[in-house]
């Protein structure tokens, strides 16, 4: 599976909480590595896991981890 970099639209996957708005594009427009377990506590997830902040098409942006968020195969839809 091909992961999200810079630009890439990303489709948030369906397993997401509901606040996280599952089945949405975004944009990913930063990246960063949890280092600690107080930055790893509110997405319950591992020290060295990557965070996208990702920008919806409204300008409304959240960080999410990285298991939650796929590359969009915007192709496939043409």
């Amino acid at each position: 599976m091909q992961r999200p970099t810079w630009g890439d639209t990303v489709r948030i996957k369906s397993n997401a909480p509901h606040e996280m708005l599952p089945g949405r594009l975004a944009a990913v427009c930063g990246m960063r590595e949890v280092e600690n377990g107080d930055q790893a506590k509110p997405f319950g997830c591992a020290i060295g896991t990557t965070l996208y902040l990702i920008e919806f098409g409204d300008g409304h942006s959240i960080e999410i981890p990285e298991h939650l968020v796929e590359v969009a195969n915007l192709d496939a839809h043409r």
